[in-house]
């Protein structure tokens, strides 16, 4: 399914899923992937301890935020996907920040772990239905479908990644 079969709204969401080209979320998933198999690692890790400005995160915190979204994302997909009716957690990113530490980490290991936990995103995502597609969940304060979710985690990885260029690099 394509990102116009998104219903409803992703209000919120859509400054992510803007970002993603109008293909199959397969398609968009597997394209994202191979994002991340070309990173040019030796830059990132020569900058991995980088912050471009007082209180904000490093190259790898940066990471590390793009891993922890996508485990919340798909885990939120799963939860609607299998129709459970309980209310999912919000996510405090700040949090979640605060209480890791990416200093003992490499930015080349960073990587290896988003690349194998996109790859487990795409599995899961191709375990769907269309039906279990269409299905609808209040992630954060809005309701979103598992597509939609699907679309957020590409969207949010090509936002940072462009964050990471701009900002960082």
């Amino acid at each position: 399914m394509k990102k116009d079969a998104i219903t409803p709204d992703p209000q919120y969401f859509k400054r992510y899923i803007s970002l993603v080209a109008d293909v199959d979320l397969p398609v968009a998933l597997n394209d994202s992937l191979e994002m991340l198999r070309a990173l040019d690692i030796d830059t990132l890790e020569a900058k991995g301890e980088y912050a471009y400005a007082p209180g904000k995160w490093t190259v790898k915190d940066v990471l590390q935020h793009m891993i922890d979204t996508e485990r919340v994302f798909a885990y939120r997909a799963l939860v609607f996907a299998r129709n459970d009716q309980q209310r999912v957690p919000a996510m405090d990113q700040e949090a979640y920040a605060s209480n890791t530490s990416t200093k003992h980490r490499t930015v080349k290991d960073l990587i290896e772990e988003y690349i194998a936990l996109r790859t487990a995103s795409i599995y899961l995502f191709n375990s769907f239905t269309n039906e279990a597609l269409l299905k609808i969940g209040i992630s954060w304060k809005y309701e979103v479908s598992v597509l939609t979710l699907g679309f957020m985690i590409v969207g949010h990885q090509i936002h940072h990644l462009n964050v990471l260029r701009e900002n960082y690099l």
